[in-house]
């Protein structure tokens, strides 16, 4: 993979499955390719990591950092 041009960071904190699953997918879904997403989780304590991590065993271009 070459180097992202590109980072989209976003924030998340106990995101509905269903909206964060939209989110992720229309940023991967843009026509331009050469970034990567930075998703920052605030200590969730729902099902929202195990989303994520779903994702990002299909896109390398996703990376999780998870404060505690």
């Amino acid at each position: 993979m070459k180097t992202p041009k590109i980072s989209v960071l976003t924030p998340m904190y106990n995101t509905r499955p269903d909206d964060l699953r939209a989110m992720i997918e229309s940023i991967l879904n843009q026509t331009y390719s050469n970034f990567k997403l930075i998703i920052i989780d605030d200590g969730s304590t729902d099902e929202s990591v195990k989303v994520i991590q779903e994702l990002m065993r299909k896109d390398s271009r996703i990376q999780l950092f998870r404060n505690s």
